[in-house]
């Protein structure tokens, strides 16, 4: 990879993914997509020896920031807390905050030039920003390399596992392999995930990260169909 991308952590990647290079939107369920990037960021946080994941709790095992805005915002909130809270506890309340966060990463990926902020508007009146790809080279070798684990079975790295996992959690995966390759691979993908559990404890935590997203958007959406039909 480049060095850009050496610079981009999951949530850079995962919000990169979730957004239409030319219109600039985002294509991703924006109830959803909040506690996807959570478990990206609480996954970074694991990997970076911030906080320690196990048996469905986080610890929280160092203070010292990581001169990254959604990283430390995350670990701010996560070292905040009087005690330690369930993994599904963090992933709402760091899910919640899916637009503060998604504001630093877009403003991180703008001044990387990746992305450019345009402004548009809706029926003349309405004003609507849209993020459209300036720089597609950092995201096409994060789709390259996602595509052959998923299509062809490269070997993946486990900060790859985890961002198949949260892609397909947020339903993105036409979007990532295309319409055919998520179709074709949609068992296949599921499966990646559940057998890299057993690799090592790293893949144990992907599981872990993995099961308890699912968990909440499955409450959220029996919530919503609840409320909807009330």
């Amino acid at each position: 990879m480049n060095d850009i991308n050496k610079e981009l952590n999951l949530v850079d990647k995962l919000i990169l993914l979730a957004i239409d290079d030319q219109k600039g939107t985002f294509v991703s369920n924006s109830m959803v997509f909040g506690y996807c990037v959570a478990g990206a960021a609480l996954f970074e946080l694991s990997l970076r020896e911030k906080i320690k994941i196990e048996d469905k709790t986080v610890q929280l095992l160092s203070r010292t920031h990581m001169r990254d805005e959604v990283l430390d915002f995350c670990l701010n909130m996560i070292s905040g807390s009087k005690k330690e809270r369930t993994l599904k506890h963090w992933i709402e309340k760091i899910g919640w905050k899916e637009s503060e966060l998604r504001k630093k990463v877009l403003a991180k990926l703008i001044s990387f030039g990746i992305l450019k902020e345009v402004e548009d508007k809706f029926l003349w009146i309405f004003k609507h920003k849209k993020y459209p790809t300036t720089n597609n080279k950092p995201e096409n070798l994060i789709r390259k390399r996602l595509y052959n684990i998923v299509a062809f079975g490269s070997k993946a790295e486990t900060d790859e596992l985890m961002i198949i996992s949260l892609v397909d959690a947020c339903d993105l995966n036409k979007e990532v392999y295309g319409k055919d390759v998520a179709k074709s691979k949609a068992k296949d993908i599921k499966r990646l995930v559940k057998d890299f559990e057993f690799v090592d404890s790293t893949g144990k935590v992907i599981k872990e990260l993995h099961d308890t997203i699912m968990a909440v958007i499955v409450v959220m959406m029996a919530t919503t169909v609840v409320t909807t039909s009330s």
